[in-house]
């Protein structure tokens, strides 16, 4: 049984793509007769090690980002590479596969790097997102160093080339979801889903499935609601909480206050309902929804709730960002509209929520696009494809089937 060892700095409960990803990918490649080790930070400052479908989890303090400053990183380096070291040796494995660690800390990629070394273990990375800032000019000495690297769009390739991380070791693989657990569900479906969340009854529902913030648009959401209750007055904007997230750079708290004091002074209390989502919750209130929407304003890396809303049979609109025009085909499986413009955003929910026939067609494309495109089947098998490089290279004997 050939043997995997992963690392990333969260895990759910704490929501987010890369924490998703992880859920669905482990389990996935224990079904395929991989052994899986997932080494992540703490939830609430607490040693665990517990089984998740097959895939052996630990966590621990000396990964939580929402505990740890880059310099505190530094001081506990000792620490640091006995907890990353000691997991190593105890999940044994026949590759590292590291997420999102070509960020955060220097500290925790030496001690990968330095291991795969001295042991000659197979290093490789996901990439599921890029920066430009100092720490990340700082984390450009390891480029060269990781075996091969993930990266979930064309997008996220794109960049890392330009910022020297050597091309022919890259390799696109777009998330995918379980089909089974995203599925869509006609007006009854809708209904029933409603049942759980009393708030939206009577309502047409605008889901932003993202964290409260400036960098995934809420603003600009609340901004586009705004202009949307003019022409829908019954409009209702459900935004989740940011309970469970992983909070790096400290800015959660200030900006949430920014967000609700904008829908304070725009008088929008009535048409605002905001709520945490576990994990488990999501299906049902995507089915809750009339339409999502997912205006990020940075270059968003991909966006698996883009692919969780087509899946659930809901129009998806998306800001031209990142990596999501290349999930969305504007005008065929949603729509786009340009980053920043609240006013196209506003344009474009009064015509999915005013247009019956509009919504429908993109609902039909958008079901059909992720089925050919966005599978945890269609994910896995690349996914193995690109460990069995290695494996094959590291034993010479046949790759994981």
């Amino acid at each position: 049984m050939k043997k995997v060892a992963m690392l990333h700095w969260a895990f759910p409960p704490v929501v987010g793509g890369v924490e998703t990803h992880l859920l669905l990918l482990g389990p996935e490649l224990v079904k395929r007769k991989l052994q899986v080790d997932l080494l992540v930070g703490s939830h609430d400052g607490r040693r665990e090690e517990f089984v998740c479908e097959g895939m052996r989890v630990r966590r621990t303090p000396l990964l939580d980002l929402n505990s740890m400053t880059l310099e505190e990183m530094k001081l506990r380096l000792p620490e640091i590479k006995r907890e990353i070291e000691a997991f190593l040796e105890w999940s044994q494995p026949d590759l590292i596969h590291a997420h999102n660690m070509h960020y955060f800390s220097p500290v925790h990629t030496k001690i990968l790097c330095d291991f795969k070394e001295k042991l000659g273990v197979p290093l490789l990375l996901t990439a599921h997102n890029v920066w430009n800032d100092s720490l990340w000019s700082e984390m450009l000495q390891f480029a060269t160093k990781w075996d091969g690297i993930i990266a979930v769009s064309r997008y996220i390739k794109k960049e890392l080339v330009a910022s020297g991380y050597p091309e022919e070791k890259i390799a696109v693989v777009h998330h995918g979801i379980d089909l089974k657990r995203f599925r869509p569900g006609d007006q009854m479906v809708k209904l029933k889903a409603r049942e759980h969340f009393p708030e939206l009854k009577g309502r047409k529902v605008i889901f932003h499935p993202a964290r409260m913030s400036f960098a995934k648009g809420s603003h600009l959401a609340v901004k586009a609601l705004h202009e949307v209750k003019k022409v829908v007055p019954e409009v209702l904007l459900v935004l989740t909480g940011t309970e469970n997230t992983v909070d790096w750079d400290r800015a959660r708290d200030q900006q949430i206050r920014d967000i609700l004091a904008l829908i304070e002074d725009l008088q929008l209390q009535e048409h605002v309902f905001i709520r945490f989502f576990s994990w488990q919750a999501m299906p049902r209130i995507y089915q809750a929804a009339d339409v999502c929407i997912y205006p990020s304003c940075f270059e968003e890396p991909f966006g698996i709730a883009v692919i969780e809303a087509m899946a659930s049979g809901r129009p998806i609109i998306v800001s031209k960002a990142g990596g999501m025009p290349e999930i969305v085909e504007d005008q065929v499986s949603g729509l786009i509209v340009e980053k920043g413009n609240y006013h196209d955003l506003a344009e474009k929910l009064i015509a999915v929520l005013t247009d019956q026939g509009l919504a429908e067609r993109l609902v039909a494309n958008g079901l059909r696009r992720v089925r050919k495109e966005f599978t945890k089947q269609k994910m896995v098998e690349k996914t193995l494809n690109f460990y069995n490089r290695f494996l094959v290279r590291k034993s010479g004997l046949p790759g994981v089937a």
